[in-house]
């Protein structure tokens, strides 16, 4: 950590005049060479931690936003996975590999998918039947992560395993010792996470061509709609000898088909599975996947590309490389190299492309669908993704993001609503708000339809539909919002989580009042009701407590048990906040509070409290003051400089930054959500932050002498730095190109109309 004092000095982030000073704004630094990003991605990180600072990560290979992520599922010697510690299947505490399974979510807290396992064995018993029997203990330091590519020695039964993916299919190495006799693989069904149950499931052996396919049935821990996984799986070498197992756990040699079904079995989670016996010490497995149908797993296993776990990987690298090469950087220590460059590539773990080869997907209808030329995403964390990571794919990747938000369209068309958390094939419609209108707002506010429709209209009318209470869709709904328009605010007597529902929707409703103002075929008395609405924040703040809170239907404050637990009228949080949880108006939130130095010292204590809390090294509990862990209050470092001291951001941001980010399994916070913590530090590594809802990005200060941006019109946007900005008596001017600005803050479209940006401290 840089500094745990405060600075108190009134530093400005601006030349206070607004003028441009006597010398140049030309950066004196002197840049070394240009970092190649994606050797410093670390999979590791965020794959480990305790209690409430669990990434959830793994360590597994993948691409962008692929659905085969082939990666190790993680237990103890007892073969214990808690749920909350193995949301992506993964935990680095864990002793015991019990499996590699094709799909994975990235930094959840709950767990789901992990399914179609494989697993090497010396040879094939009864015991083999369960993870019971053939989990194995594997070492950290015999374990090789890297973009694209996995691999681990395991010393029982004697073998190197090393996993790569194209995104629709894995491919698995399995190089046996030449002491294994009998090179065995695993293929089971019924490996699932820990709490998640097999419904179903069946797979068939063609002795013939040595060709595995099947279907699994699950009920994972955060789906609320189980869905079907299908698979195909080609082998390098034919097996000699094979066979099946089911619920009972009897092999059956030379069995070719096997399947259970769990309301016949009554059993609480199915078991199905085969081996596969081999006369060579190396077997390569390609294993296509599709949550569409059996055409598109096999259509997922097919392709021109040999069955070559290193020819994949480098296309997995060329595909990180590819995306990543729209950021560059110069300068940064070693440390923060990994972490930036890590984030970027967490960032894009999550969500999931769900579209087969052909571009087929399995809708919330149930239903398969074809959208030509268009790629189908789900698996969206957005109660926590349109913070940070949202921002940043308008910014680096907005093709990407232009086919998210039309898979959204489809989610309308095919389900009826905007999605809160889609998951597969369905909304089980995790934690509160209406995120999805958040991102489709500022994404249409951004301007991101100008390079390509992504049917804003259909889903600006959808988002306003349901805020209104015109359509009560099936999943994505809000509390009674005929009540909450003329009360302004939704009674705790009636609804749970109040206050966490009037913060998150006042942003929705903001940003949908701005950006149908105005538009074609809106109407204007919507906008204005919604910006009316946009304001219902203020009738939960009480100024006799300065504390949001709830209200009974009388209109009567209902007291707080205490200002650091989690009341009833918070999701994941406490009072202290969510008061700050108004990213859309925080210079009324100020004035609201007394003014910008009643907001100045509540932020001190704020901050200096979470600082000394982590002194302590208070970890692995929810923080009481300032917590980077969970997304509430992820945009309160940037606020003081909204209220005039942008010292303090720059001091807030350096903290968390140097206390919350590391290169270990532990080196975030909590749970990334889908790459939300990741995206906070990309952000703050580049010296800016973007009010989540809004066309604003607030300044900071960046940890890199230069960073080039590349936008989708050619032009590229260079951030730069010279002096040293985290200095206490430092004074930091930024030009935007070449011109002195006066504001802590840019708004969009200066933002994407500039070509330089400086940061220069005296």
């Amino acid at each position: 950590m840089r500094r745990l004092l405060l600075v108190s000095a009134a530093v400005g982030c601006t030349n206070p005049s607004g003028k441009s000073p006597a010398h140049p704004a030309e950066s004196p630094v002197e840049l070394g060479e240009q970092v190649v990003l994606v050797d410093y991605i670390e999979p590791r990180i965020a794959s480990g931690g305790t209690g409430y600072n669990v990434g959830c990560g793994y360590p597994g290979a993948t691409v962008p936003f692929g659905l085969a992520k082939p990666s190790p599922d993680t237990a103890s010697a007892s073969g214990s996975a808690f749920g909350a510690y193995h949301g992506g299947g993964y935990h680095a505490d864990d002793t015991h590999i019990q499996g590699f399974s094709q799909l994975h979510l990235h930094g959840v807290g709950l767990t789901d998918y992990g399914l179609v396992s494989l697993m090497p064995v010396a040879e094939m018993t009864a015991a083999a039947t369960h993870e019971d029997g053939y989990r194995v203990p594997f070492s950290h330091a015999d374990e090789h992560a890297e973009a694209g590519l996995y691999s681990v020695r395991l010393d029982d039964p004697g073998v190197t395993v090393t996993l790569a993916t194209d995104g629709y299919a894995s491919v698995h190495r399995y190089a046996f010792d030449a002491h294994v006799a009998t090179p065995t693989i695993l293929v089971d069904l019924g490996h699932r996470m820990h709490e998640s149950e097999v419904l179903s499931a069946e797979l068939t052996v063609d002795p013939d061509t040595g060709t595995v396919r099947g279907w699994m049935h699950q009920d994972g821990a955060m789906a609320s709609r189980d869905f079907t996984t299908w698979f195909d799986l080609e082998l390098s070498a034919m097996p000699v000898a094979w066979g099946t197992w089911e619920e009972d756990g009897v092999l059956q040699p030379n069995g070719t088909t096997a399947g259970a079904d769990r309301d016949e079995q009554g059993v609480e989670s199915v078991r199905v599975g085969m081996w596969m016996q081999f006369d060579t010490p190396e077997i390569t497995a390609r294993v296509g996947v599709s949550l569409t149908d059996a055409d598109g797993a096999a259509l997922a296993r097919t392709t021109d590309a040999p069955l070559d776990v290193e020819a994949t990987a480098a296309a997995a690298r060329a595909e990180w490389e590819a995306e990543l090469s729209r950021v560059r950087v110069w300068g940064g220590t070693e440390d923060q190299r990994t972490i930036f460059a890590t984030a970027l590539y967490h960032s894009l773990q999550l969500p999931t492309r769900l579209s087969d080869r052909d571009g087929r997907y399995r809708g919330f209808d149930n239903q398969p669908h074809n959208d030509p030329g268009h790629t189908y995403y789900s698996d969206f964390s957005l109660w926590d993704t349109y913070r940070t990571t949202h921002p940043l794919y308008t910014q680096l990747w907005p093709q990407h993001h232009r086919e998210m938000l039309r898979s959204w369209a489809r989610m309308v068309e095919e389900g009826g609503a905007i999605p809160k958390w889609p998951l597969a094939t369905w909304d089980p419609g995790f934690m509160v708000g209406s995120p999805g209108h958040i991102v489709v707002a500022e994404a249409v506010w951004k301007g991101l339809e100008d390079g390509g429709d992504f049917e804003a209209d259909l889903l600006l009318n959808n988002a306003v539909d349901v805020a209104l209470g015109r359509i009560t869709p099936p999943y994505a709904t809000r509390p009674d919002p005929i009540q909450y328009g003329e009360l302004g605010y939704w009674p705790s007597d009636d609804h749970g989580r109040m206050v966490a529902w009037q913060l998150e929707v006042a942003l929705a409703d903001y940003g949908l009042a701005e950006v149908i103002s105005g538009r074609s075929g809106f109407s204007a008395d919507d906008a204005t009701e919604l910006s009316r609405r946009a304001g219902f924040w203020k009738n939960v703040y009480n100024t006799e407590t300065g504390w949001m809170q709830g209200r009974s239907i009388d209109g009567s404050f209902i007291d707080l048990a205490s200002e650091d637990g989690w009341d009833d009228v918070y999701t994941e949080g406490n009072a202290r906040q969510y008061v700050w949880m108004v990213p859309h108006d925080p210079e009324g939130l100020f004035a609201t509070m007394g003014g910008d130095d009643v907001a100045i010292e509540r932020l001190e204590e704020f901050f200096d409290n979470a600082i000394i809390d982590a002194q302590d090294d208070i970890r692995g509990v929810p923080e009481q003051w300032y917590w980077h862990g969970n997304e509430i209050d992820l945009h309160a470092p940037w606020l003081p400089a909204l209220a005039g001291r942008p010292d303090l951001t720059r001091t807030y941001a350096a903290w968390v930054l140097d206390t919350w980010y590391g290169t270990g399994p532990d080196g975030l916070a909590g749970n990334d959500d889908g790459g939300t913590l990741s995206a906070w530090a990309v952000w703050a590594s580049i010296g800016v932050y973007p009010m989540a809802g809004t066309d604003r990005y607030v300044l900071g200060w960046p940890i890199f002498d230069q960073v080039e941006l590349d936008r989708e019109d050619g032009t590229t946007l260079t951030i730069s730095r010279s002096g040293d900005g985290l200095a206490d008596d430092a004074t930091v001017t930024v030009y935007v190109d070449d011109t002195a600005i006066s504001t802590p803050d840019l708004r969009h479209d200066v933002w994407n109309s500039a070509t330089a940006i400086r940061f220069v401290a005296e």
